[in-house]
Order: C-alpha cells, then sequence, then structure tokens
C-alpha cells in the first residue's frame, strides 16, 4: 500500500482500524482501554471510526496498547553517509600534543 496515494481521510480510516485490531488483540474493550489511556470513550470510538483526533489523545492510546513504537520513525537520527564522514574526517586538524616550556635559566643546582 503506497501511503502517498491515499486521502487524508483513508489514512485517518487505516489509523483507525489499526487502532482497533490492536485493541482487540489485547482483548479490551473502548471503555477499558480508555480508562486505562486516560482519555474518553467517545475519543477512542471516534478514532476506531477513522475520525480525528489529536495527538494527545493517540499517543496515550498507543501506550496503553504497548504500540508506542508504531512511532518509532519519527524519531530516528539521521545517519551520515561514509563519504560524507570521511569528508568531515579529512576537515579536522590533528590533535597536536602540548609541550613543556623550556627554561635553560634554571641550571643551578640548589645547596643547603
Amino acid at each position: 500500500m503506497e501511503l502517498y496515494e491515499l486521502t487524508d481521510n483513508m489514512i485517518l480510516s487505516k489509523l483507525g482500524e489499526t487502532i482497533k485490531r490492536l485493541r482487540l488483540e489485547h482483548n479490551v474493550s473502548q471503555k477499558d482501554l480508555s480508562l486505562s489511556a486516560g482519555v474518553s470513550i467517545s475519543s477512542v470510538a471516534a478514532l476506531e471510526r477513522g475520525e480525528s483526533v489529536s495527538l494527545k489523545t493517540l499517543i496515550p492510546l498507543l501506550r496503553a496498547l504497548n504500540s508506542l513504537d508504531m512511532l518509532s520513525d519519527f524519531f530516528k537520527e539521521p545517519e551520515i553517509s561514509p563519504i560524507v564522514y570521511a569528508k568531515l574526517l579529512d576537515g579536522q586538524k590533528s590533535r597536536k600534543r602540548a609541550s613543556a616550556t623550556k627554561n635553560n635559566n634554571d641550571k643551578t643546582e640548589l645547596e643547603w
């Protein structure tokens, strides 16, 4: 299924179907899911019907269904290609060690 070919309403419908499937797989009623997620039962029903809900509703529902990993693509760190990484390394100067200052004036020995 190509997501870009779907309308916004079709995506909402698919999202609702997925939430309903997850809820049924966990053998949880809409009421119990709404209580464990801290959202209204009407929000759960609306989402499952493919209606628009806020992210502040969706996130607790996914958390209650142990499915927050569905959002993991939003949090991926960008990867650096090996070529770009090599260029970054080439641009850095190699680290130099600091040398102690030489003081040739202190050649006299201490006498007691």
